[in-house]
């Protein structure tokens, strides 16, 4: 599948714990600005391609470390 997700999280903190656990699962994905068009009090995110990770895995990932998202998911 081509496209990618982008994870918003409410604040650096989450997003570094984010990082540390998918970098832990040998998860490939990049940090980003927040785009402009999502409300956010973080100003960083995370976006994943879609050709490479399923969506699922990471939000198995962040759910079970507590870690609150909000998702956007975009196909190509």
């Amino acid at each position: 599948m081509d496209g990618f997700c982008i994870y918003i999280f409410e604040s650096v903190h989450k997003v570094m714990k984010a990082e540390s656990l998918l970098l832990k699962a040998d998860i490939t994905f990049d940090i980003i600005h927040t785009p402009k068009e999502f409300s956010s009090d973080c100003g960083i995110s995370i976006r994943i391609n879609l050709s490479h990770t399923e969506p699922s895995i990471i939000e198995r990932i962040l759910n079970n470390n507590n870690i609150a998202f909000k998702k956007y998911k975009k196909e190509e």
